[in-house]
């Protein structure tokens, strides 16, 4: 795993979000995406059945980001509070590599959320790991979701089995964030 010199700590904000980590008290309302078979169809691992199931998936959002520094944090509308979705660094599975992972309620796709955030959390990886690639791992049918990361400026390096499943690996060589979307 990584050696992170200094934890994200701070919430981080953009144009119109505000990233944050999770609590437990979020748990209720990330249900939401978490338990909906169609956000959660192409995420390995499929949608949290029950309510306390949500809760072990922030519990190890929040045991990830105390060992390392970073994890998946709450993305939240800054004008209005309104919880919107996940998003943000993860190691993968007995992996070193970090990748750069989100997911967001129905209600709000198509609505550039992915990118904005994602351009926030690729700064701040930058910062911590300067020169380090950062990874996007999607299923092969998860055509949205590559979209986002070629957006961002990831490129597809290839595929591999990563949560048990065969995943196209996408790679950011070098977070210039001062890529225009």
């Amino acid at each position: 795993m990584p050696e992170s010199p200094t934890c994200i700590c701070d919430p981080l904000l953009t144009e119109r979000l505000l990233l944050r980590p999770f609590t437990l008290e979020d748990a209720p309302a990330a249900h939401g995406w978490f338990s909906d078979p169609e956000v959660m169809h192409h995420i390995p691992g499929g949608r949290d059945a029950t309510l306390e199931d949500t809760r072990q998936r922030i519990t190890r959002y929040l045991q990830h980001g105390l060992t390392l520094g970073f994890s998946k944090w709450l993305v939240t509308d800054r004008s209005t509070g309104e919880l919107l979705g996940d998003g943000g660094l993860y190691t993968l599975p007995n992996d070193p590599r970090v990748e750069l992972g989100f997911r967001f309620a129905r209600q709000h796709w198509g609505k550039g959320y992915a990118c904005e955030m994602g351009r926030a959390w690729m700064e701040q990886y930058a910062q911590l790991f300067p020169g380090k690639a950062l990874y996007g791992i999607v299923l092969p049918e998860h055509v949205r979701s590559q979209r986002v990361l070629e957006k961002l400026g990831f490129e597809p390096v290839g595929d591999e089995r990563v949560y048990g499943r065969v995943m196209k690996v996408y790679q950011h060589p070098d977070h210039d964030t001062r890529t225009t979307l």
